[in-house]
């Protein structure tokens, strides 16, 4: 649970709800939580000095926390490079009109700007697989249709792929709200597109040619999926009954997610102690079977990030960007 100020904070669970130990304490909010490769650390954003910076931690019990980013630039949504040497974040610097995407070593020295657009912002960058490209976001304000017709002033966000390097960016989904890119791979991404006018929100694939699938229910609302090295499931969470929550989702015919053919969904809710409030955010350790137990591939650990008190994320609104 967390200190009951109201304040997010990160936490480790087995997927049976067992609780393994808590990795941020305090007053002041911890959270966009990515792991390592080799699952052994872990960057954060935290807001100590009432400004977002990216931290970094050993998951051993009692390890620090490093500030890898310092002002008078503002910092979130870290990223871990496949080769564990480097990271990719979105930062805001002064006198800038938003946030750009930056990667920096795995130290946070040696920090280089990859975006550069002055009528958009980009954040939430991930790199694929293979290390050769970043999927992020890009999002710039606009007039959309809302409910009954109307129309409604928002940020418009889509999926954008770059090369590693900054080269080459390029939109890769058609919006108008899509977010939390993640990738199945070294060509498929996953993410999530909100429909404002039914107020939902899906889950859908796309690949590097633009096709895009449906994988998750329709009529309910998803965001943040992270997809399991198996290619079979994913976890994303889900927004219900004024509560956010953490689930795995799987074909219902069993099949590997990026599999063509249509589907029905299986949803299986992740058991968290109801103290810790809504939980949103997790990222997945693969962690040996015991030996007595070696049928088992692997012991699946998810991170999550609990909150008390507020709701943060309601809807994909979370990705809107800081303009001066």
């Amino acid at each position: 649970m967390t200190d009951g100020a109201g304040s997010l904070q990160i936490s480790q669970f087995t997927l049976d709800g067992a609780l393994v130990r808590r990795l941020t304490t305090g007053p002041t909010n911890h959270n966009f939580p990515s792991l390592s490769p080799d699952g052994r650390q872990l960057v954060f954003t935290g807001d100590e000095g009432g400004r977002s910076e990216i931290y970094r931690r050993d998951l051993r019990p009692g390890a620090p926390a490093t500030r890898l980013t310092r002002e008078p630039i503002t910092a979130t949504s870290p990223s871990w490079a496949p080769d564990g040497k480097s990271i990719v974040y979105s930062a805001l610097v002064p006198g800038a009109a938003a946030y750009q995407i930056f990667v920096a070593h795995a130290d946070g020295s040696s920090p280089a700007q990859l975006t550069h657009t002055t009528d958009a912002g980009n954040t939430q960058p991930v790199y694929s697989l293979d290390g050769r490209r970043i999927a992020y976001i890009s999002g710039h304000e606009a007039t959309a249709p809302g409910a009954n017709g109307s129309a409604i002033t928002m940020f418009v966000n889509r999926i954008w792929v770059m090369g590693a390097d900054g080269s080459n960016p390029r939109p890769l989904t058609s919006g108008p709200r899509d977010a939390y890119p993640q990738w199945l791979g070294s060509e498929t991404l996953f993410f999530a597109r909100e429909d404002v006018a039914r107020d939902t929100s899906a889950i859908l694939s796309v690949g590097l040619g633009g096709q895009e699938r449906s994988q998750s229910p329709e009529a309910l609302r998803f965001i943040e999926p992270r997809p399991l090295p198996d290619g079979r499931s994913y976890g994303a969470t889900i927004e219900e009954s004024g509560g956010l929550h953490l689930v795995r989702i799987s074909r219902a015919d069993g099949a590997l997610l990026n599999v063509s053919r249509p589907s029905d969904y299986l949803v299986h809710r992740l058991r968290l102690p109801a103290t810790d409030g809504s939980a949103f955010t997790l990222a997945w350790i693969m962690s040996p079977a015991p030996a007595e137990k070696s049928g088992n591939a692997v012991l699946m650990v998810v991170i999550a990030l609990a909150l008390v008190a507020v709701l943060l994320i309601g809807s994909l609104g979370v990705v809107r960007l800081k303009k001066n």
